[in-house]
């Protein structure tokens, strides 16, 4: 059929007559249609007689619509594509027996052969990732060891990771920059305490890079040497800071001062007027610290142990030189390590200036840190000469809120060397 060639006044004529012939029914408007009065109606979905739509309803109208799009979606072509005739049909691949090498996989899983080979691949990356970061460590143990070796060398490194760290990297300009820095060159250029506090910083920052590295018994007997070094030079410069002498003593044991009072990285800078950025030295995870940020050693640093916290000195000692020392059953190294331990803690709480926490520190901390030792001393093949020491240390400290505790692990020492005979 002949489509009719309609004036612009009669382009709503099939709308018009649908109306008003079937009121109720779905009014789709042809002007969505674009306005060619030459197309060809008899192949849309509305067929057309003479000037009438046949009437429908909603419901069948919309059934019309989706059948059409779903055809057209799942199909995209409604014509099939004649195959290539270059092309030979293939046989659908045998089914593969269960267990067989050939045996289709998951998707997303993988292979026994490509397991092994992506296990070989990690290992590989952590062996290169570790050679990789040993480069970037002993470049920046030199920057390190380069920055402690005076105070000016030291204060100037504090600058520069100031400038970069909260100034370049948070947006402030240069002359913001060159403001502060007068005001702090005036105010701590030539203060020896605080010099001195970016150094011990430094120290500790040193032995956790080497902790991460402590892979052999050379290594770990270096690491320890290096923490024993460190808290003689914390011990030092306590006894010129009591303040942070406080500090220090208040992270082993309970001194009980005003927690108001107690150094901590976070009133550091209300506490100590002189040694504002020694925060990294009293308490918290020295990656976190200044120097670390600036030298990206808070992403590439894994100590060993775990010891990442500049203030304690039981941490230190347990996990960084005595550990060692336990594994290895050094009796004589042990206790060696322990005295020396002691005497730099007591040099610590003496530094306080408070007679209080001298008197707590020498009677509940010295016994319980010489109880300790003994335990130690035992587990490393020297049972007579500890259980003597720990009876002599439970008679002479009767009400020592431990005692009870000694005594009953005295008791389980000596049972188990019965069960050896």
């Amino acid at each position: 059929m002949t489509a009719k060639k309609f004036p612009d006044s009669s382009r709503n004529f099939f709308e018009q007559d649908h109306a008003r012939a079937f009121p109720t029914t779905v009014h789709l408007s042809m002007n969505s249609l674009p306005p060619h009065p030459t197309s060809r109606y008899q192949n849309t979905i509305f067929p057309v007689f003479s000037s009438k739509l046949i009437p429908m309803s909603p419901a069948f109208s919309a059934s019309c619509l989706l059948l059409l799009f779903s055809v057209l979606t799942s199909h995209g072509d409604l014509i099939p594509r004649k195959p290539d005739p270059g092309t030979k049909p293939q046989a659908p691949p045998a089914p593969a027996l269960p267990g067989s090498a050939t045996a289709p996989v998951a998707a997303g899983n993988l292979t026994p052969d490509e397991a092994d080979k992506l296990q070989k691949q990690v290992e590989l990356l952590e062996k290169e990732l570790e050679r990789t970061r040993s480069g970037m460590h002993l470049k920046q143990l030199a920057i390190l060891k380069e920055a402690m070796a005076g105070n000016v060398k030291a204060f100037n490194f504090w600058l520069d990771c100031k400038e970069v760290e909260d100034f370049d990297l948070k947006g402030k300009t240069g002359q913001e920059f060159a403001d502060w820095k007068r005001g702090e060159v005036k105010k701590n250029g030539n203060n020896d305490s605080f010099c001195a506090s970016i150094r011990l910083q430094l120290q500790f920052l040193i032995v956790t890079i080497l902790d991460s590295h402590a892979g052999t018994p050379e290594k770990e007997a270096e690491v320890a040497a290096a923490a024993i070094a460190y808290v003689e030079a914390l011990a030092a410069f306590c006894e010129k800071e009591e303040n942070l002498a406080k500090g220090v003593i208040s992270s082993i044991m309970d001194t009980g001062a005003d927690p108001n009072e107690v150094v901590t990285a976070q009133n550091i800078q209300e506490t100590l007027t002189k040694v504002r950025e020694a925060s990294s030295a009293l308490g918290g995870d020295v990656l976190n610290s200044l120097y670390a940020r600036h030298l990206k050693l808070d992403g590439s640093v894994k100590p060993r142990s775990n010891a990442t916290n500049p203030g304690n000195i039981d941490e230190i000692y347990d996990r960084l030189v005595i550990q060692p020392l336990r594994r290895k059953k050094d009796a004589a190294a042990i206790a060696a390590a322990w005295m020396r331990r002691i005497d730099q803690t007591g040099r610590v709480a003496k530094s306080t200036k408070v007679k209080e926490i001298e008197d707590k520190y020498n009677a509940e901390k010295v016994p319980s840190m010489k109880f300790a030792m003994y335990r130690d001393q035992w587990s490393a093949g020297l049972p007579k000469q500890a259980a003597a020491s720990m009876i002599a240390l439970i008679t002479a400290e009767p009400t020592h809120k431990d005692s009870n505790d000694w005594m009953q692990e005295l008791k389980r020492f000596a049972a188990s060397e019965i069960t050896k005979k």
